[in-house]
């Protein structure tokens, strides 16, 4: 298991999102058992497409203020290894939506923002999430 340390850089639809503090995906996607209702058990398991959510947490609050909820675009940010031996990873999230913008500001610390962004398979077989090891 490769563990992976901090965060090189975010950026939305080629806008930076400068001073990130964490990223976290979540990849999955609904169930639905199929069956009659003559059926003492399901026949099958249908799955939908997948729907993946992110969310970015970023110091300061200026870019985020300026991004419009709705808006679409690749999501990719870079990732840096725990130890040596291992490549930096780029992970994208194609077609991700702004869903949500929540500001923090607080006594002792610099103002953060917390953006959520949902990505969906357009046609169930494309998966909008990729990753791969930058040289």
């Amino acid at each position: 298991m490769d563990r992976y340390s901090q965060i090189e850089s975010v950026s939305f639809d080629a806008a930076d999102l400068p001073l990130p503090l964490s990223v976290k995906l979540v990849r999955g996607c609904d169930q639905h058992v199929a069956g009659a209702d003559s059926d003492a058990y399901p026949t099958s398991v249908e799955l939908s497409p997948p729907l993946i959510t992110a969310e970015v947490r970023i110091r300061g609050t200026a870019t985020a203020e300026a991004l419009s909820l709705g808006s679409r675009g690749d999501l990719v940010f870079t990732v840096a290894p725990a130890s040596s031996g291992v490549s930096d990873r780029t992970i994208t999230i194609t077609g991700a939506v702004l869903v949500s913008v929540e500001m923090s500001y607080e006594q002792s610390s610099m103002a953060t923002a917390m953006l959520r962004f949902v990505a969906e398979a357009d046609d169930g077989s494309q998966n909008p999430y990729s990753a791969e090891d930058t040289q």
